[in-house]
């Protein structure tokens, strides 16, 4: 599976980055907030685990 992402906005990864997350962290987050809409409609957990999962190697 391709997992096809746009760049992070600046401003949020700076936003983040100030709090104290690196940068990897930072963007993990504005990804997954991204996708959280769709991986929380997931029922099954394992499947919502694996999806978790994928996106997480991806970056």
């Amino acid at each position: 599976m391709e997992l096809l992402l746009g760049k992070p906005n600046e401003k949020e990864l700076f936003y983040l980055m100030s709090r104290g997350l690196s940068l990897k962290e930072a963007q993990k987050l504005i990804v997954r907030g991204e996708f959280n809409e769709i991986i929380e409609d997931i029922q099954n957990e394992n499947i919502k685990n694996i999806v978790i999962n994928e996106i997480d190697k991806k970056l």
